[in-house]
């Protein structure tokens, strides 16, 4: 299982730099259920331990692999494109495997360009396994797998059936034990709120899968119901990584953790009946928000909240079906602020479809005016297999990247960025009331008009070490001008 390289200094300049490194959680699932059916399995991340593409081939061609899966994102989907077609030409018998969203939407096109052998759709644990009980047998005729893709006498083929995993408390922890855990500490400059100690660990994981929102521009949509984990074997997990791992702090990645409020309440119950010492952080909601329940989430450690706002105008939340209004917002993080210690970060987009200039600067407004302790503007991006990249592609509004030979040019993914205003390139798409100047400098002044007030800026700098302070400075300024 290969996490690749990716393009992220060439997608978002200095701000990559901020980015926390975690573990590919995705393949780590689908290694250990592998692994558990007895199959011998490594795992190679090669982004967060910076290994240059000739290094990454060295390996693979040592591993004498059977089979290799590989995750893609819009920022690896370069590398994958090139370094596919090198391992079908060196390693010919060797079956590859490419899963996550971007490489769903650019299924056929990978295929046909003799990228990979086989696309997974969704969730890939069950799939997967699949696929290596059919190498097992001798047999490479996938066709009776479901929810994958694949060419068969020169047809492509995708299969149907479920694409999620119903029970998640049958799955396995993820197998971390198959990377180096030297390489994921939380760096005192981060998108997070939390900075802790010179070393901290951090860790994240998952508790639930599945969202029945359908935000226009979001791309995790293989399941509108959420599926939950039981209670005992989240706090398992937490434990393990608390005190085998060492973890500080443990970032939850739900996209709903908190919408049901007796399984929140739950769990903050049972580590504090194991007395769990970690600081942890959720993706919140602002629907679900309620002061008895975030006290008790504060009992529990709970550390930070990250609100997805998007938007100050009303009408354009509307228009991407975020289904939230302003008031309550505002409502819910006031509650969060006012009764407790919880650091509240807000998520903002610049460039919804029907944004004007003045919609941006409302946005920031509202920014300022809600008691925050960090905000993220990030620029619109219709990232492959989303309902607004479906939508732009069918009307021919977007560059895909996809040509009428059936070729990719890869170099047009490099445009896909939510941060592209830290690099020359230009926005994949922008509304009609704006353009790519225009939001690249509003992504400029959100963060100045935020961060330049004396509360935010004083905090911020109390997470700078002096050792740090040279390449922080860089980062500052290539942040705010």
């Amino acid at each position: 299982m290969v996490n690749p390289p990716d393009d992220l200094e060439a997608l978002l300049g200095a701000g990559a730099n901020l980015i926390t490194p975690f573990e590919p959680l995705g393949l780590l699932y689908i290694a250990a259920v592998a692994r558990n059916a007895g199959y011998d399995v490594s795992v190679i991340d090669a982004y967060v331990e910076r290994l240059s593409i000739d290094v990454l081939k060295s390996k693979i061609l040592e591993s004498k692999a059977d089979i290799i899966g590989f995750t893609s994102f819009t920022s690896n989907g370069a590398i994958l494109y090139e370094l596919g077609k090198w391992i079908k030409v060196n390693l010919p018998e060797t079956i590859i495997a490419f899963g996550n969203v971007h490489a769903e939407a650019y299924a056929e096109a990978y295929l046909r360009n003799k990228c990979c052998d086989v696309v997974v759709h969704g969730e890939g644990e069950h799939t997967f396994l699949k696929i290596l009980h059919a190498l097992e047998n001798k047999n490479r005729d996938f066709s009776n797998i479901p929810s994958i893709s694949f060419f068969k006498n020169g047809e492509f083929i995708t299969t149907p059936g479920s694409r999620v995993v119903e029970n998640l408390s049958e799955l396995p922890f993820p197998a971390r034990d198959l990377v180096n855990q030297k390489f994921y500490n939380i760096p005192s400059i981060s998108n997070l709120p939390y900075s802790g100690k010179k070393n901290t660990i951090g860790k994240h994981m998952f508790t639930s899968r599945g969202c029945p929102h359908r935000c226009t521009f979001c791309v995790v949509h293989n399941s509108n119901r959420q599926r939950q984990n039981d209670v005992i074997k989240v706090v398992d997990e937490m434990e393990l990584l608390v005190k085998q791992y060492k973890a500080d702090y443990i970032f939850i990645m739900d996209s709903l953790f908190i919408s049901n409020k007796k399984r929140v309440m739950d769990i903050c119950s049972e580590v504090k009946r194991r007395n769990l010492d970690f600081k942890w952080g959720c993706e919140a909601h602002v629907r679900f928000i309620d002061a008895e329940l975030v006290k008790i989430m504060e009992s529990a450690g709970c550390y930070d909240m990250a609100f997805g706002i998007e938007s100050g105008v009303q009408q354009l939340l509307d228009n991407v079906r975020k289904g939230t209004r302003l008031d309550k917002i505002e409502e819910a993080v006031k509650t969060v602020k006012n009764i407790t210690e919880i650091k509240v970060s807000g998520l903002f987009i610049l460039g919804l479809p029907g944004e004007t200039y003045n919609d941006s600067l409302q946005t920031i407004r509202f920014a300022k005016e809600l008691p925050l302790d960090m905000a993220q503007f990030s620029i619109l991006v219709p990232y492959p297999g989303s309902p607004l990249f479906n939508e732009l592609k069918a009307k021919g509004e977007i560059d895909t990247g996809i040509r009428p030979d059936g070729s990719i040019d890869t170099s047009v993914w490099l445009r896909y960025s939510s941060y592209i205003s830290y690099t020359k390139n230009k926005p994949i798409w922008v509304t009609p009331e704006l353009n790519g100047d225009m939001l690249k400098k509003l992504q400029k002044k959100a963060l100045r008009d935020f961060y330049f007030r004396p509360k935010q800026f004083c905090d911020q700098l109390k997470r700078v070490r002096v050792n740090q302070l040279w390449s922080t400075a860089k980062i500052f300024f290539k942040t705010f001008y």
